[in-house]
């Protein structure tokens, strides 16, 4: 059966993974009524996060300025997970603050969840760009990334190497498009004959004063042939929203009308 958003309607390819994903959903309901003693893996054997073709590394804002919606960030993600394709796709989250996190990529996706919702995140600055690059260099190597902020960068890249700006007022937008650029040579030195893609959502309201933080974003996903989205939770729901990246959601931004409702944060 197909399903449909906006002008865009779904191939019986589509179709057939999304079945598998249903059968992930139910593998991770599963798992939560499982004992202490068991884990997932007893429900579906997970195959290592190497041989998967979609290696995801998300970047999470967990800066103090997320404290007031951070666990309906942390639900978006988690269905993010419930929508990825079993055994085709290994996700790593990577926390911009929380630093006592493994970072390495997993296929079994129903237990990084439940990870995530158990999280207890150390809120604090906004290291954007040092946390990029970490994910952009661990192995194996990523085949997207998925970075969301509300806040502004405070930190800085020059060739790779790091040093802390005085926030968001003491930067300017050249520093940024510099940081950025640092990450998106990375993207299509690793990427060979296809750039990394980044996705780069903005999580907060569409107003004349965050221009700034979401021209940088934009210019992040544009360069490297990610997408672009404003989360404003005032008007979209995260949880909801956030699902369209899974790899097979995520043809739906194929269809011009559809994501740029979402690049204008308007209620879907």
């Amino acid at each position: 059966m197909a399903f449909q958003v906006g002008n865009f309607k779904s191939s019986s390819s589509v179709d057939a993974k999304k079945a598998a994903i249903e059968a992930a959903k139910a593998a991770s309901t599963g798992a939560k009524a499982l004992g202490s003693g068991e884990s997932a893996s007893a429900i579906m054997k997970y195959i290592p996060a190497a041989e998967c073709a979609d290696r995801i590394r998300i970047v999470f804002d967990d800066s103090g300025s997320m404290s007031g919606e951070i666990e309906n960030a942390k639900n978006g993600v988690v269905e993010f997970l419930r929508n990825c394709i079993p055994n085709q796709t290994a996700v790593a989250v990577h926390f911009m603050c929380t630093t006592a996190w493994n970072t390495v990529l997993r296929s079994d996706l129903p237990a990084l969840g439940a990870d995530v919702e158990e999280a207890n995140l150390v809120l604090g600055g906004t290291p954007m760009f040092n946390t990029m690059l970490k994910a952009m260099k661990e192995s194996p190597l990523l085949t997207r990334m998925v970075v969301f902020t509300d806040g502004s960068p405070t930190d800085k890249l020059e060739a790779e190497e790091s040093t802390e700006l005085q926030g968001y007022w003491g930067s300017d937008a050249d520093t940024w498009r510099r940081s950025a650029d640092v990450i998106i040579d990375l993207a299509k030195r690793f990427g060979g004959e296809k750039c990394i893609p980044i996705d780069t959502i903005f999580f907060g309201p569409a107003a004349d004063y965050t221009q700034r933080q979401r021209d940088l974003l934009k210019y992040l996903s544009d360069q490297t042939g990610g997408f672009f989205m404003v989360f404003d939770p005032q008007k979209v729901n995260f949880k909801t929203a956030f699902k369209y990246l899974a790899p097979v959601n995520r043809l739906q931004l194929t269809s011009g009308s559809f994501r740029a409702a979402l690049e204008r944060g308007e209620k879907l």
